[in-house]
């Protein structure tokens, strides 16, 4: 169980199986490993008929020409499950040849194979020479046969060529009988392997050869993991050290900086940080708690590589779990690398600010268009000038995450181009000023500042219809969907001219609020409950939605699509009919702001109450006028029309055209 809990349970990908057999290459003295393996390749899969894994032949080969181990060495040391080498006064945290500090510490690395395949044929030649050569050792791991209930040592099974001679020391592992694992192709492969080692020494080589299609691809070395930085973010951390807090001087190496663009992979995500030339961790943020000052950056583009020794010494503390993939930041050490780490990404975060901005602004016109867009909008270079300029402006400020959004890009772009001639007009005004001033006023500048006007004037009526263009396309898209309530509500709140096309932004004023105060109030003193009179869109859902149109005050009660108004919803109706009645009677000086007076529209579909004495006072309240009732259908129709006729005379030709495709 030790071997599946160990093996099977903290490998599950090739190159995380091929990297600890070059790890073990390299605590051997090997200088070169070669990797033999069928690159972009399903190794095996499960028969659903039978249940049975079924391979398709293929062999993973890791073969290193170092120092190798004997017959007596394989049994003493590597076949002891969980055996620390470091720990060993024969073996030691220093390689026999070269002397390299070794990455092996748990003994657990060799059974990293279990977690992709069942069996692992070892073949080693070591120790001193003899006139025949170097003895080898040659044995077969099985899986099935080790995982026994059993308290015995478990003998391997002895290949043809255990103790014969052969004349170079090396080893050769050759995994077979595989899991449904997915040998990756050979870019993602590189990137995971290079990842793992930042080892600082030239001699040593891995070299990769694809057994599957070696016409194709050719042998190729894993070379350092490279990632394109943003410019003026890189630094160089060994100039400052982590301290622990009584003092104790522990130094990184390494450098980090922020990605020139967002993650593509998981490879290149966050700080590497290696001890003993073999990856340990991977971090983002430090473990820094959420809600830091850029956040969000820091965490899509940070990337580093980091050298701490002292995380894996040989006689301290174990600061690395189990499965190399983290380190254990809530001990004395962690806590001072997490401290250490912040005030780096706080140093990042402010020297990076400019040129963050720059490459969001260089995104931001990209995904946008920008430029093309301003000039086929406008034809007066300096409002297009202008614009360019400001769409940069406004552009190193976007939201970087959205920028993948073409719809936010979109409407982020017409705001820009919405206020650019507006913003034009008052830079001509200034201009203008200053010439006036300065007695250098010129008939041109008078003309070139009109047309600016007209321009801004322009730009104006475009926002207004495209507002309202996309205001008819939603109403006309839940109406087909019969949505509730509180969507229709929501709608007409935010474009209350939909109730009247005349409605401007000016007529929302304290008037109007003034009513809707004192109304409420009205309400509940006079009936003991709760009324909500909503001025555009309100987070609470409201009885009525105020629209104040020229000198008529419009009360909007609202239906859901198909809803049939009965005799209940009269009862409701009538009620705040005769509200709003007795509120006027008593508030004489607020009606004289609605000369026109007030009306209620319902906006329903159908009117059907069985109760004749209700239907008739139905009926009188909408021949007086204080009620009007519209069909939601009508209700659109008369909103299409009428934005149909606002959108024709004056707007530019291409306006014109969206405008009545969008309503068409």
């Amino acid at each position: 169980m030790t071997v599946d809990k160990l093996g099977v349970r903290l490998y599950d990908r090739v190159s995380a199986v091929v990297a600890e057999l070059v790890a073990n290459a390299y605590d051997a003295d090997a200088e070169t490993v070669t990797v033999r393996l069928p690159l972009a390749t399903l190794l095996a899969h499960r028969n659903r008929a039978t249940d049975e894994l079924e391979g398709y032949g293929y062999s993973i080969e890791v073969i290193d020409d170092g120092h190798g181990i004997t017959p007596a060495e394989a049994n003493k040391h590597f076949l002891k499950v969980g055996k620390d080498r470091r720990k060993d006064a024969g073996q030691g945290g220093r390689s026999r040849v070269k002397s390299r500090p070794v990455m092996g510490r748990k003994g657990i690395g060799k059974l990293a194979p279990f977690g992709i395949c069942k069996r692992i044929e070892v073949m080693s030649a070591g120790g001193e020479p003899t006139e025949r050569g170097y003895v080898v050792a040659h044995f077969v791991m099985d899986y099935d046969k080790i995982l026994v209930d059993d308290t015995e040592p478990v003998p391997m099974d002895r290949g043809v060529r255990d103790r014969t001679y052969q004349l170079t020391p090396g080893t050769t592992v050759r995994l077979l009988g595989f899991l449904p694992k997915r040998v990756p192709n050979e870019e993602i492969f590189h990137r995971q392997l290079a990842r793992t080692f930042g080892i600082q020494q030239q001699r040593f080589r891995i070299r990769i050869e694809d057994t599957r299609n070696r016409d194709e691809n050719p042998p190729f070395d894993v070379g350092s993991f490279e990632i394109p930085t943003m410019e003026a973010t890189k630094v160089d951390v060994s100039e400052k050290p982590v301290e622990l807090e009584d003092g104790t001087i522990l130094p990184v190496s390494g450098w980090m900086a922020l990605a020139k663009e967002a993650y593509k992979n998981e490879e290149m995500a966050g700080v590497r940080i290696y001890a003993r030339g073999k990856i340990v961790a991977t971090t983002r943020d430090f473990e820094q708690p959420a809600g830091y000052t850029g956040e969000f950056t820091l965490r899509s583009y940070l990337v580093g590589a980091l050298h701490a020794e002292w995380l894996d010494q040989d006689d301290g503390e174990d600061l690395v779990t189990t499965d190399r993939q983290d380190i254990l930041w809530e001990s004395d050490y962690g806590r001072a690398f997490r401290r250490w780490g912040a005030e780096w990404i706080k140093h990042i975060g402010t020297a990076s600010r400019k040129p963050r901005r720059k490459r969001v602004e260089d995104l931001f016109l990209k995904a946008a268009n920008f430029e093309a867009k301003a000039r086929a909008r406008f034809r007066d270079d300096d409002v297009i000038q202008t614009a360019l300029e400001f769409g940069k402006q406004i552009g190193r400020f976007a939201a970087e995450d959205e920028l993948t959004d073409q719809q936010y890009v979109d409407d982020l772009t017409e705001v820009i181009l919405s206020v650019a001639p507006h913003r034009a007009l008052v830079e001509a005004f200034l201009a203008f000023n200053r010439e006036v001033t300065g007695e250098e006023g010129s008939v041109e500048r008078v003309v070139d500042l009109f047309a600016k006007t007209r321009i801004a004037e322009m730009a104006s009526y475009a926002q207004i219809a495209y507002e309202r263009v996309k205001a008819i396309r939603r109403l006309e898209e839940v109406i087909g969907d019969r949505e509730t309530e509180d969507v229709l509500q929501k709608i007409i709140g935010e474009a209350p001219w939909l109730i009247e096309a005349t409605w401007t932004p000016i007529t929302v004023n304290q008037t109007l609020k003034l009513f809707q105060r004192k109304f409420e109030a009205f309400y509940k003193d006079r009936y003991g409950e709760d009324v909500t009179l909503a001025i555009g869109h309100s987070r609470k859902r409201p009885d009525f939605t105020l629209v104040n149109v020229s000198r008529r005050l419009h009360i909007v009660e609202i239906k859901a699509v198909g809803h049939s108004f009965g005799t209940r919803d009269w009862d409701r109706l009538h009620n705040y009919l005769d509200a709003f009645e007795a509120f006027f009677e008593e508030h004489r000086e607020l009606e004289t702001h609605f000369p026109d007076g007030w009306v209620v529209d319902l906006v329903c579909d159908t009117v059907r109450m069985g109760d004749r004495d209700k239907a008739r006072a139905y009926k009188s309240w909408l021949d007086e006028g204080r009620l009007e009732r519209i069909k939601w259908t009508d209700f659109l129709t008369r909103a299409v029309q009428a934005n149909e006729e606002f959108l024709e005379p004056s707007l530019p030709t291409a306006w014109r055209h969206e405008g009545r495709k969008i309503l068409e």
